[in-house]
């Protein structure tokens, strides 16, 4: 098995093996948080997945090479020093550029965008859109054609990319937790861990895109 991962702090792994496992429609996935990215081959059989409040993830899927990335940002860049895959465009530049490196070719890769929810409605920056515009101007810019999307609203949803570029999205409507993932990112990890077996256990609610 070949999994490739970025994490928080900018560093990337080369695993055998998931880290992080969540069930999902009883499906094991590789999990990941606010600040990850993962890259997994359809021939290992391991879809990724997120829960996502006003952060966005960008799926990408390389139908040649049979591979697929997901990431995971809160906002879409930085003005202060450091990289960090929180920030969109380091956590998309860094991901295509795994993927580059495991033989994928632009031309190949089409992507995917889900989240940017608005998850408190008395907050002023829409963090949301802000971060679905932003992926939808980086795709554009590189050129990589986006063939799907499940964004906005006002609700978390967990989002999972399987093999051949099948995605299914479910909305989580909890209003604690939305709040807790708008307030703070540090908290994802938990909310992931608490929530997600428990709340997409169910067909009911969910969208293929």
């Amino acid at each position: 098995m070949r999994i490739i991962k970025g994490t928080i702090d900018s560093k990337i792994l080369k695993l055998t093996r998931p880290d992080a496992v969540k069930f999902i429609q009883n499906k094991e996935t590789l999990g990941i948080i606010g600040g990850e990215f993962a890259i997994t081959f359809d021939d290992d059989n391991l879809p990724i997945s997120t829960l996502l409040g006003s952060c966005v993830a960008v799926m990408l899927y390389d139908d040649v090479m049979r591979l697929k990335g997901m990431n995971h940002f809160l906002l879409p860049s930085s003005c202060a020093q450091g990289e960090s895959c929180r920030f969109g465009l380091y956590a998309m530049e860094t991901m295509l550029n795994e993927m580059y490196k495991l033989g994928c070719r632009k031309e190949n890769i089409s992507a995917k965008i889900a989240g940017g929810a608005t998850i408190l409605q008395n907050f002023s920056d829409n963090i949301g859109e802000r971060n679905v515009l932003f992926a939808r101007n980086f795709c554009r810019a590189e050129r990589i054609r986006i063939v799907a999307e499940n964004t906005l609203g006002n609700n978390g949803r967990v989002v999972m990319v399987d093999n051949e570029f099948n995605t299914m999205s479910k909305f989580v409507a909890n209003r604690m937790m939305d709040e807790r993932i708008a307030i703070a990112d540090n908290s994802l990890a938990n909310i992931v861990n608490n929530t997600i077996d428990n709340d997409v256990s169910s067909s009911k609610n969910i969208t293929l895109f």
